[in-house]
């Protein structure tokens, strides 16, 4: 039988928001060459968290606002 007692598990950053500072942080590491695990690493986000962002900013044409920022 199935315990009725809910496991409780760690909240991941999984829906923690984006700011600025992480999207340049994302586009210089990206820049710099590095790979999509090793900004995940050095960001504390999932792989898919970093591939899935760098698709939204180039979606919203916001990744050529960043490289002129930057």
């Amino acid at each position: 039988m199935a315990s009725r007692t809910r496991r409780k598990t760690e909240f991941g950053n999984g829906y923690r928001n984006w700011n600025n500072v992480e999207e340049r942080l994302l586009y210089k590491y990206s820049i710099k060459g590095l790979t999509d695990s090793e900004i995940a690493q050095k960001m504390d986000r999932s792989v898919s968290a970093i591939v899935n962002r760098r698709y939204v900013l180039r979606e919203r044409d916001e990744w050529d606002k960043i490289a002129k920022e930057c």
